[in-house]
């Protein structure tokens, strides 16, 4: 039967296929970006001629904000079922966070502070995965791509809403250093090649106030704004291979 893995089939060949092409990105990035929103920038700069390319089995973990992760540890809603079958120490502490033991809360803010480089009980939102991670002298690009989802991931563990695209976006917030943040998502489209619903309204949906104050509870209303206007759109795999002259469908074998 087809291969519907959307890395294998649609993230890797079809970005390995821009980057062999011009691996500084200069032709490609600003018309791709074009593809999900007219008001995209058209120049985004330039990719350095060493860099590693962030897709596939190489995916770049973004970690999730300090600031999120010191959010959580204050408020934290969810409770851990103590009675679960794999019922630990995490867990029991996690609990204890949920009743908002001030020692525990204390000790976990703490231990944050130190920089952890790897799950912790007091850790609640690991590493950011996007399908594509791109860095430029101006700019960083976050791209989701998607085959065969019938609709958006809106929510992780410890969050009741936290949209995959905006949670994204807010990890490589703290990765910028000064550049433009752009996020877009790829999805696949329909006959002819437009986008399907949910994805259609998915930017409107992202944009509202209640979705942006519970998806980024750590930001000013200022950084949920600057960091809604960071997703640019949708677009579908179909026209970004019609746009660069990918054949189509290039990469569905039998696996």
């Amino acid at each position: 039967m087809p291969d519907l893995n959307s890395s294998r089939t649609r993230v890797v060949p079809v970005f390995n296929a821009l980057f062999d092409a011009d691996p500084s990105g200069r032709t490609w990035l600003g018309p791709l970006l074009g593809l999900t929103n007219p008001q995209a920038p058209v120049d985004v700069g330039t990719v350095a001629p060493d860099a590693m390319r962030f897709l596939g089995d190489d995916e770049r973990p973004l970690p999730a904000p300090k600031s999120l992760l010191r959010w959580l540890i204050t408020r934290l809603d969810v409770r851990p079922d103590p009675n679960a079958r794999d019922a630990n120490e995490t867990s029991r502490r996690r609990g204890r966070l949920a009743d908002r033991d001030p020692g525990t809360i204390a000790e976990a803010l703490r231990l944050l502070d130190g920089d952890p480089t790897g799950p912790a009980w007091y850790v609640l939102e690991g590493p950011s995965y996007p399908d594509v991670y791109i860095e430029t002298d101006r700019a960083v690009i976050v791209v989701e791509g998607k085959r065969t989802e019938p609709a958006p991931t809106t929510s992780t563990t410890w969050m009741a809403e936290r949209h995959q695209m905006l949670r994204h976006i807010d990890a490589a917030w703290d990765e910028r250093g000064g550049r433009g943040v752009y996020g877009i998502l790829i999805v696949e489209g329909v006959d002819d090649g437009s986008v399907p619903e949910p994805w259609l309204s998915y930017p409107m949906a992202l944009r509202d106030e209640t979705v942006l104050a519970a998806s980024l509870p750590h930001r000013t209303d200022a950084e949920r704004a600057a960091i809604a206007r960071a997703f640019l759109g949708v677009t579908t795999w179909q026209r970004v291979c019609g746009r660069f002259g990918l054949a189509w469908p290039a990469w569905d074998a039998a696996s």
